[in-house]
């Protein structure tokens, strides 16, 4: 996969960052990292809700977001959400997947945290969020595209069969194959 050139626009860049020697709180550099990820033009289908730190898209039947978070030690967590608005309509959410990115990707470690705050692994940890966006989180959407298929599936080895039992007895992934699943 090629690399992303990135815009942030108008807003501070981490070049006027080491240009003035600016100190910026964690949350601030969270942020910039944020930007330049939501800056990539494969995420123009999702709507940024800056007050919720949420890139979301709906379609007819599901509501996709990628949430933004924070550690206590300045790192930056990035949860996958799908809901139903079909389950929406029978219980109070409609969640039936909810995960860190990093769960989505084989190299799911001890480690689930992005660290941006360093200067030394900035750049290369917002290319690594992007990459995982473009080649996990996107995909892993994609599937619901065909429900019923992808319900069989979840039905036999959960959301996730790379991560074997990860998430086969999870509560959402039973509601969403009470939900969709159409076999035995």
């Amino acid at each position: 996969m090629e690399r992303y050139d990135i815009m942030v626009g108008n807003s501070l860049g981490w070049s006027d960052i080491m240009d003035n020697k600016t100190e910026l709180k964690a949350s601030d550099l969270r942020q910039l990292a944020i930007e330049k990820i939501i800056a990539t033009s494969f995420l123009n289908d999702f709507k940024y809700l800056k007050s919720r730190k949420v890139l979301k898209k709906e379609t007819k039947e599901f509501i996709f977001e990628i949430c933004f978070g924070a550690t206590k030690y300045g790192a930056l967590k990035i949860y996958i959400i799908v809901e139903s608005k079909r389950i929406k309509k029978k219980y109070s959410t409609g969640a039936c997947f909810h995960s860190e990115l990093i769960a989505l990707t084989k190299k799911y470690t001890g480690n689930r945290d992005y660290l941006v705050s360093t200067e030394a692994e900035r750049e290369r940890v917002i290319q690594e969020i992007i990459e995982d966006i473009y080649t996990f989180a996107l995909p892993f959407f994609k599937r619901f595209e065909h429900v019923e298929t992808l319900a069989e599936q979840v039905h036999k080895s959960g959301f996730l069969p790379h991560r074997k039992r990860f998430d086969k007895f999870n509560p959402l992934t039973k509601r969403f194959i009470d939900f969709y699943y159409q076999g035995e």
